[in-house]
């Protein structure tokens, strides 16, 4: 086993268990202020035509009712593989965000088809371009991904790079940590482009690197340019958990938990509990036109009526 083949095993560690308690504190944070705007995509039935709620129904709260799955499907895939909202918002930054972010998912698909290709080699089928069958198909789709990938993502990285600068609405609210995120992946984008056009034996050796990832054997040998872009890949895996780029997970939890979570409390649900919880403590920060007095919790505020005290006191 190689040092490569050792960094990248502990780089995938750290970013799975950083992904994960990630997502355990956003989970288990306070309850948060529920949207419940209509339409909602999961909504079933007749009232689904119309953007209409449940909340119509008398006594809606005591009744059952379902999601519906396809609806939200509906929304999600397009936003998740398309960026639907951008482009009917901010075209000229789909313009560079789309080829940005469909540059990483071609390299997922990659990455999925090389280890694949890895694991069917273990049968004795052979990869390449005098191959027949899947062997031959293997081959191409890798070969022909692997430039689309970075051909497209470094177009993506370069559009939005230069929208950060001379947009002026992006350029307002564009911190170093932005730009230093676009150049880390468009530098990832580059190199790799750089690769594929340097290298004659680039499936091969991509397909070398994953078996020795299963295997635990040595790879061959690569050309310098694959060692940079792999390192800046590595890299970016580790840092990418500590930024706001982790909105490819967190993204659930705008949509299911704060945009489309229409759920009831209902007495004795978890959710009931959970809000019981928040309401019992206490409002700290100084709000003297609310009542807050460092000791009074969110429920006394909430149920208290403006300005009572002060009436009952010209009584």
């Amino acid at each position: 086993m190689s040092v490569l083949h050792i960094l990248s095993y502990l780089t995938l560690a750290v970013f799975v268990v950083l992904v994960i308690l990630r997502m355990i504190r956003i989970g288990s944070a306070p309850v948060h202020l529920r949207w419940e705007l209509y339409p909602i995509p999961h909504e079933t039935g007749a009232r689904a035509k119309y953007g209409g709620s449940k909340m119509e129904e008398v006594d809606f709260w005591t009744k059952e009712h379902k999601s519906n799955m396809i609806g939200e499907l509906k929304v999600m895939l397009p936003e998740i593989f398309f960026l639907k909202g951008i482009w009917e918002y901010n075209r000229s930054l789909w313009t560079g965000s789309y080829p940005f972010h469909l540059g990483l998912y071609l390299i997922f698909i990659n990455i999925a088809l090389f280890i694949f290709a890895a694991i069917l080699s273990f049968t004795g089928s052979q990869i390449g371009a005098d191959q027949a069958g899947i062997g031959l198909w293997l081959y191409w789709a890798t070969y022909v991904i692997s430039w689309m990938a970075t051909v497209i993502g470094t177009i993506g990285a370069a559009r939005m790079l230069f929208l950060r600068i001379v947009d002026d609405g992006l350029a307002k609210y564009s911190t170093m940590s932005h730009y230093f995120n676009i150049i880390l992946i468009g530098a990832f984008y580059f190199t790799g482009l750089m690769w594929v056009a340097l290298d004659p034996n680039l499936v091969e050796n991509i397909l070398s690197f994953f078996i020795g990832m299963i295997t635990f054997s040595a790879m061959a040998d690569f050309p310098t340019i694959a060692y940079v872009h792999i390192y800046i890949g590595l890299f970016f895996a580790f840092y990418l958990p500590f930024t706001h780029m982790t909105h490819f997970f967190t993204k659930y939890f705008t949509y299911h938990k704060i945009r489309w979570d229409d759920s009831q409390v209902a007495p004795g649900s978890a959710i009931e509990k959970r809000l019981a919880e928040q309401l019992a403590q206490p409002v700290t920060w100084s709000a003297s036109h609310i009542g807050a007095d460092g000791t009074k919790s969110w429920l006394d505020l909430a149920t208290w009526a403006p300005f009572s005290d002060k009436k009952e006191e010209k009584k």
